[in-house]
């Protein structure tokens, strides 16, 4: 049901993942995101790419990618990547599709735990 509903940003979910998977790729990249990071008195978090089997992990990198954001946007611009970047709206989009992502995530959780075996 949660990975239907995500096919309405589909667009939006394919940068994000491009971001992630050029961050992956490129050591350099990384290193600077790091880098970035440090400067910015950001924790070095490392950034978590989804799995098309868990619809959590897409919750689980939309966070990692918010709680990124201006080192990765700054990185970005730094070493001049040509990858397609986000704008304010999607950036806004990201965060109220966390905040429902989470509800899920919650029941997710709550139907999982050993009380309800």
């Amino acid at each position: 049901m949660v990975r239907d509903a995500l096919k309405v940003m589909k667009a939006t979910l394919d940068k994000v993942k491009g971001m992630v998977e050029f961050f992956h790729k490129s050591t350099r990249a990384t290193e600077k995101l790091k880098s970035t990071q440090r400067q910015m008195d950001m924790p070095e978090l490392r950034l978590k790419q989804d799995c098309a089997t868990r619809w959590n992990s897409t919750l689980y990198m939309l966070k990692r990618v918010l709680e990124s954001k201006d080192a990765i946007i700054s990185t970005l611009a730094l070493i001049n990547a040509h990858i397609d970047a986000l704008d304010q709206e999607e950036w806004e989009a990201l965060q109220e599709t966390c905040t429902v992502l989470e509800l899920f995530e919650q029941v997710t959780v709550e139907i999982s735990s050993e009380r309800y075996i």
